[in-house]
């Protein structure tokens, strides 16, 4: 691992990417079935490669239609920024489980509808001309824009975007074997049939109130039904903003400008992106003095050293949805008793851990990330419970209720000695996680913990078996309140590892997929919290905060709470006019 020292301290070679740098190679713990990336991500290939270039317009390719309005200022430049460049090597938008390949693909391929906020859940439109027409709870028709087409690629030609090809594209997941990582979330749809060539109605067996999220996420993405088995590294064809160029595997990933984006406001003005994977912390440095980069996403620690040496660097700070986490196999012992996850979970101090992990910049978590300012339970009401209570005072409180959990479980029960924490090795290895709870329940509770890194690939098989009692590690994080809670929880959830069985949790889970309400499913969704942080099965620990820098020429770059969206480089702009741009 290719390494960058600055004042002595040691720093994996993605500490530029903040969060994303201790697990982009890693689905996470929830990676059965998920969308995060599985891939290794080994060392980056040398950037010796030029600059990648903007394609020259293909011979007859057609203008923007005149209906739009004329190219502005606005128009023009070719950005790059600082992301993972590592693939799982499956290109196939509906098969690869790589979240740094779905973001790349996010410019390209077009959904019914997307999210204009993650964090705030604001839906709008993309080959749909406006959200859907629902006439009861479980109908849901679409009028697609007679403007979307296909890029000017062989085989598609610029044809246009038809209801079937949707259809088609939502049937080969739902219909699909289980080589679709998101077949799962398709489940509630019970038909999808093309009225004509622009109307599309979806219809769910019971009502659904996530149903909105599956068109707005990863697994929306409409694919043309003439490319099937022929994704490829370098053959990429959809109807969104940005023309498919090149991926150059642990270097750069490039595109290039859709002139016949259906897309508002005669978008988009940039005539490419290209997101660039460094190789140190040097490097990022020069190629900002350089203006090889416009934007980098970045730790707080790492933000804070950039900006003092070019303070000419705007920042955009956002809380991510992804988080590092623990995870219990409640069915085998000694994790069956409640009273030792909980005095396990409540000695561990969670705000050590955002000081170890980044450098105090990030946010406490009850089980749905704070990030996800709609459904996390409020952090008023979480600075209340054991575990979570703040200041010294608050601390000595989780320790001494802690201890008492142990005594009382140990009056009844032995411990073994020791107890294996399986910790996932990327993030041991990047943030130190397991040692740091090692020494904390050293500390608080005497326990004897002995630390085993595993590969997340094979941690993850080992918790999908029912062979992984005590687990430690990052996960992806998500929008929709119902893939925080269903797939992990409930007794039928395809994720649920912590082999957990609670009647009433069931209940209250399947209670908030039924409630179209958005403040009536809020409130669920905090009791189901609640119930969580009582059962202390697993804890979503901390996420991180990281910092979007950039020149002062660079609009509206797009920061949320995850990735896979990165279509919202539409709406970015190079201004040239600024005296930053030279």
């Amino acid at each position: 691992m290719t390494t960058a020292r600055r004042g002595g301290r040691r720093r994996s070679r993605r500490w530029f990417l903040g969060a994303l740098g201790a697990s982009a190679g890693a689905a996470g713990l929830t990676a059965i079935g998920a969308c995060g990336d599985s891939a290794s991500g080994g060392p980056p290939a040398a950037l010796s490669s030029p600059t990648p270039t903007v394609a020259p317009t293909q011979p007859g390719e057609p203008e923007p239609t005149p209906t739009r309005p004329p190219p502005s200022g606005r128009h023009g430049g070719t950005l790059r920024y600082t992301a993972l460049v590592s693939s799982d090597g499956r290109f196939d938008p509906h098969l690869t489980r790589s979240t740094t390949v779905l973001s790349q693909q996010a410019l390209i391929y077009s959904r019914l509808i997307a999210y204009e906020s993650q964090v705030e859940g604001r839906l709008e439109p993309d080959l749909a001309l406006g959200l859907p027409e629902q006439p009861d709870e479980l109908t849901y028709t679409f009028h697609l824009n007679p403007e979307a087409r296909w890029h000017e690629q062989a085989p598609l030609f610029n044809r246009v975007v038809t209801a079937n090809d949707v259809a088609l594209s939502i049937e080969r997941q739902r219909q699909g074997d289980t080589s679709f990582p998101r077949k799962a979330r398709w489940s509630q749809i019970e038909s999808v049939e093309a009225l004509d060539e622009r109307t599309l109605t979806v219809r769910t067996a019971v009502p659904f109130a996530g149903t909105l999220d599956r068109f707005a996420s990863p697994e929306g993405f409409v694919v043309p039904p003439e490319l099937e088995g022929g994704f490829g590294s370098n053959r990429q064809i959809g109807s969104g903003p940005f023309r498919w160029l090149e991926w150059s595997e642990g270097a750069f990933a490039s595109t290039v400008r859709n002139p016949a984006w259906h897309g508002p406001e005669g978008g988009p003005f940039l005539d490419g992106v290209s997101a660039v994977q460094p190789r140190t912390a040097d490097e990022v440095e020069a190629d900002f003095r350089a203006k090889k980069l416009d934007a980098a996403v970045v730790g707080f620690g790492p933000a804070r050293e950039l900006k003092s040496r070019l303070p000419e660097l705007r920042e955009a700070r956002s809380a991510l949805a992804q988080f590092y986490g623990m995870r219990f196999l409640s069915a085998l012992p000694p994790y069956d008793d409640e009273r030792l996850r909980n005095a396990i979970t409540t000695a561990l101090d969670r705000r050590a851990m955002l000081d170890r992990f980044f450098d105090g910049a990030g946010t406490i978590n009850p089980w749905v990330s704070a990030a996800m300012t709609r459904w996390s339970l409020p952090q008023a009401e979480l600075q209340q419970r054991p575990g979570y209570r703040p200041g010294s005072g608050g601390r000595e409180a989780d320790v001494a209720e802690a201890r008492l959990a142990l005594e009382s479980y140990l009056e009844s029960k032995e411990l073994p000695d020791p107890l294996e924490l399986l910790v996932e090795d990327d993030v041991e290895e990047s943030l130190g996680m397991g040692s740091l709870i090692r020494d904390q329940l050293e500390a608080t509770l005497g326990l004897n913990v002995t630390i085993t890194p595993v590969p997340i690939q094979a941690l993850g098989q080992r918790l999908s078996e029912g062979q992984a009692p005590w687990a430690v590690g990052s996960d992806d994080g998500w929008i929709e309140l119902d893939d925080w809670l269903f797939p992990h929880f409930h007794s039928e959830g395809t994720r649920n590892s912590f082999a957990l069985r609670d009647d009433d949790l069931d209940a209250l889970i399947a209670d908030q997929r039924a409630e179209m309400s958005p403040d009536r499913r809020q409130a669920i969704g905090y009791d189901v919290q609640r119930r969580l942080l009582d059962l202390n099965v697993g804890a979503n620990f901390v996420s991180e905060d990281v910092v979007t820098l950039f020149w002062p020429y660079v609009q509206a770059f797009p920061v949320d709470a995850g990735d896979a969206y990165q279509d919202r480089f539409a709406r970015t702009w190079i201004d040239r006019a600024h005296p930053s741009y030279v």
